[in-house]
């Protein structure tokens, strides 16, 4: 009974952490295109109301210029003073945001982009057996910090101490890993052949 009310329990935040950023991207988009919106309003003003695909032109204006700026942010962010702007920010304050670099590598490996920050996947035994774990740091050159994430939500879990002995190394990424402990374990049966 407690292993399912934690299963319930894991998975209700799993969906907490998941909508949150999307709501809040939501807010903002919204809020954008108000301002957008009164912005174009003068410019097709003086046009004659036109819709294409049923959307008046002010907010196909407004889409596409929403559009146009997300994809300059992008540009943008790609900049070496962007990039060092961001790690200024990860640093001083979003490090001090419980999880924030671990959500973010997880992000990543969710979406595909390559990051040199993946977290290297290993297998730590725990009194049930072998699980899944990530290499968060090397404490000295014996013991190392990790990170045991639950099933089926990878947001939660633990952080451990282990020694070098205690590990094994498994050669899989980190998007194969979150994948597999999502589904509770399938799939592992080819990503672990011929590793336990």
């Amino acid at each position: 009974m407690k292993s399912i009310l934690k299963i319930m329990k894991a998975t209700f935040l799993g969906g907490i952490l998941f909508l949150a950023p999307l709501a809040v991207l939501l807010i903002v988009l919204e809020k954008g295109y108000v301002i957008i919106q009164k912005v174009t309003l003068p410019l097709v003003k003086n046009m004659p109301r036109v819709h294409v695909l049923g959307i008046a032109l002010q907010e196909l204006i407004g889409i596409i210029i929403i559009i146009l700026i997300c994809f300059t942010a992008g540009l943008l962010a790609r900049t070496a003073k962007a990039k060092k702007l961001i790690q200024k920010l990860e640093n001083g304050i979003l490090s001090f945001i419980p999880g924030y670099s671990f959500m973010k590598s997880m992000n990543e490996s969710i979406m595909g982009f390559e990051s040199k920050e993946d977290l290297k996947v290993i297998l730590v035994p725990t009194d049930a057996g072998w699980q899944f774990a990530f290499l968060i740091e090397q404490i000295d050159e014996n013991n190392f910090t990790v990170f045991i994430p639950d099933a089926p939500n990878p947001w939660s879990g633990s952080v451990c101490f282990v020694q070098k002995q205690d590990i094994k190394e498994v050669d899989i990424t980190q998007k194969q890993a979150l994948a597999s402990i999502r589904k509770l374990g399938y799939g592992t049966k080819e990503l672990l052949k011929n590793k336990l």
